[in-house]
Order: structure tokens, then C-alpha cells, then sequence
């Protein structure tokens, strides 16, 4: 899970402070997925998908 990359085009200091926390949030629920589908629960990875989807699809504040 470490070896994760994540491009951007705007520097991380360029980002609104609540943008930066729901790109952290969102890479926190991606790492609950990607252990969720390691380990093959893939019932559990599709809900917490699903939430993680439900939050970036929130505006951001």
C-alpha cells in the first residue's frame, strides 16, 4: 500500500485547506478497499466503495 503514486497538476500548497482533506479522506477510504480486495472480502471493498464514492461526490465547502 505504500508504493501508491498520486499525480497531480497543482501542487499540494496551491489546494484549499478542505480540498487537501478530502483528497486525504478519499486515499484513506481507497486504502480500506484496496486491503478489503487483498484479502477477499470483496462484499465489504463494494460497500465501503460505495461510501467513499458517496463522499467525493460531496462539494467540497
Amino acid at each position: 500500500m505504500n508504493n501508491i503514486r498520486l499525480y497531480s497538476k497543482v501542487a499540494p500548497s496551491q489546494l484549499p485547506e478542505s480540498s487537501q482533506q478530502k483528497l486525504s479522506d478519499l486515499l484513506e477510504w481507497n486504502k480500506i478497499v484496496y486491503g478489503c480486495l487483498q484479502s477477499g472480502q470483496v462484499e465489504d471493498a463494494k460497500i465501503f466503495l460505495e461510501q467513499a464514492i458517496t463522499e467525493a461526490e460531496k462539494p467540497v465547502k
